[in-house]
């Protein structure tokens, strides 16, 4: 635009000129000296002005109109970068907090899993515990139901009593000396059938409130027959637990 401008402004300066017809001289010079230099007004100069062109102020607007598109071309280039810059941020956050999210839970996993294997070596450590107390309390429920069973019996059929007294006399010699101790409600029923224990030796039976129903406790010169139906209990208990 500014070379067209300045083509213009040349052609408006430049005015063509011609050189003056001078005539044929009446005589030639002999020598240099002679030489007559023509004058300038001898020159008769012929002054032509080329009209220029008026400068077109489109070409300004064109140029203002340019640089606005180009403006808003580079503002739209920006913001459409700026979004992908954005989008580019948030789905590197996403991917950053569910790779910290999957390395918290597998560390958790980690730590549920190792707490796990310990409990289960823990309780493989207390399997035979755990059997031994399992069969304990076994035992202790079968002996419980045991006596609440023999107790019920004891007091309805005396005979338990006058036959636990007879097994614990078998155990002596036939000239053993005895003392049978037992519970008052089972004394006069054993009494009454004292040919039943077949004891040959001396035999005195004893009434004692201390001994429970059904049972006896039986003093010789050598000893003592516990034949009372706690320590009976407690001897079974004893070989079935230990």
């Amino acid at each position: 635009m500014l070379a067209k401008v300045l083509k213009k402004q040349e052609a408006a300066a430049f005015m063509p000129f011609s050189f003056p017809e001078i005539g044929e001289p009446k005589s030639q010079p002999k020598n240099v000296n002679d030489f007559v230099v023509p004058r300038l007004d001898d020159f008769q100069f012929e002054e032509k002005i080329i009209e220029t062109e008026p400068f077109d102020s489109l070409d300004a607007e064109d140029i203002l109109q340019n640089a606005r598109s180009e403006a808003a071309r580079i503002i739209a280039q920006a913001e459409a970068n700026g979004e992908i810059i954005e989008q580019v941020a948030q789905e590197k956050a996403i991917n950053e907090a569910k790779a910290g999210f999957e390395t918290e839970v597998a560390e958790r996993v980690a730590e549920i899993r190792g707490q796990l294997a310990e409990t289960i070596k823990e309780i493989s450590g207390l399997a035979d515990e755990i059997t031994t107390r399992a069969e304990n309390d076994l035992v202790e429920l079968a002996l419980q139901i045991a006596k609440k069973i023999v107790g019920r019996e004891v007091t309805i059929d005396r005979e338990i009593a006058l036959t636990l007294v007879k097994v614990s006399l078998g155990k002596l010699h036939n000239r053993a000396v005895a003392e049978v101790h037992l519970n008052p409600e089972d004394f006069a029923f054993v009494e009454a059938h004292r040919e039943k224990l077949e004891f040959r030796g001396s035999l005195e039976l004893v009434e004692d409130r201390s001994i429970s129903v059904g049972g006896c406790l039986i003093h010789t010169e050598t000893g003592e027959i516990d034949a009372r139906i706690k320590s009976q209990f407690d001897e079974i208990a004893y070989g079935l637990l230990n």
